[in-house]
C-alpha cells in the first residue's frame, strides 16, 4: 500500500485533516493540466478547488487498485471538458503545451505561435490526450486511466492526433524540410 492509499484509509476512518496532504502533493499539477485545458488562470484556480471538493465528496469510491493520481486527474479531466463545453471555446493558444519545441530555437517564437494556434484548433480527444502526454509527462497507462479509455485506444488516438497535427502544420509551411 503506498501512502496515498494510506492517507485515503485514515480519511475515510475520520481523520480528514489528512486530505490536506493529498492536496498540497497533487495541487499543482491538477491546476497546470486544467489551465492548458481551458486556457484561463482563473477559471483554472477555481476549478482546481471544484476537483478536490468531488474527489474528497467521492472518497469512499476511490478504487485503491488505481493511483490517486490517475483517479484525480481523471476528476481534472472531466471537470476541464465540462467547463470547455459550458463555455463553448477553444484554449487559449498562449496557454498550451510548448510541443516539440526542441526542435526550434528561443527566436522562432513565430513558429510555437503557429504551432500553439493549430493545436488550439484540434477536436478536444486530441487536445487532451497530446496535453496529458507531452505536457503532464503522463504514461499511456495513466491516460487510459484518466480518461477512462483503454490503452490501445490512447495510443491510436494520440498517433491520430499528431498525424493530424502534421499534417496542419505541414498545410502551414512548418517543417517543409522534412
Amino acid at each position: 500500500m503506498d501512502e496515498d492509499r494510506k492517507i485515503i484509509a485514515r480519511i475515510i476512518n475520520g481523520s480528514v485533516d489528512q486530505y490536506r496532504k493529498l492536496v498540497e502533493k497533487y495541487q499543482q499539477p491538477v491546476y497546470r493540466v486544467i489551465l492548458k485545458m481551458t486556457g484561463d488562470a482563473e477559471n483554472a484556480k477555481e476549478l482546481t478547488q471544484d476537483v478536490f471538493v468531488r474527489a474528497y465528496e467521492s472518497l469512499e469510491q476511490y478504487n485503491p487498485e488505481y493511483k490517486f493520481f490517475s483517479w484525480v486527474y481523471r476528476i481534472a479531466i472531466n471537470t476541464a471538458l465540462a467547463f470547455i463545453k459550458r463555455q463553448k471555446r477553444f484554449v487559449h493558444a498562449e496557454h498550451l503545451p510548448e510541443i516539440a519545441e526542441e526542435n526550434f530555437n528561443e527566436h522562432d517564437g513565430e513558429r510555437m505561435q503557429i504551432i500553439k494556434q493549430t493545436l488550439q484548433k484540434m477536436p478536444v480527444n486530441y487536445k487532451t490526450v497530446i496535453v496529458l502526454k507531452y505536457y503532464a509527462g503522463c504514461s499511456y497507462a495513466d491516460i487510459a486511466t484518466i480518461t477512462g479509455e483503454e490503452e490501445k485506444k490512447v495510443k491510436s488516438r494520440l498517433f491520430d492526433g499528431r498525424k493530424l497535427l502534421k499534417k496542419q502544420l505541414l498545410e502551414k509551411g512548418l517543417f517543409n524540410n522534412f
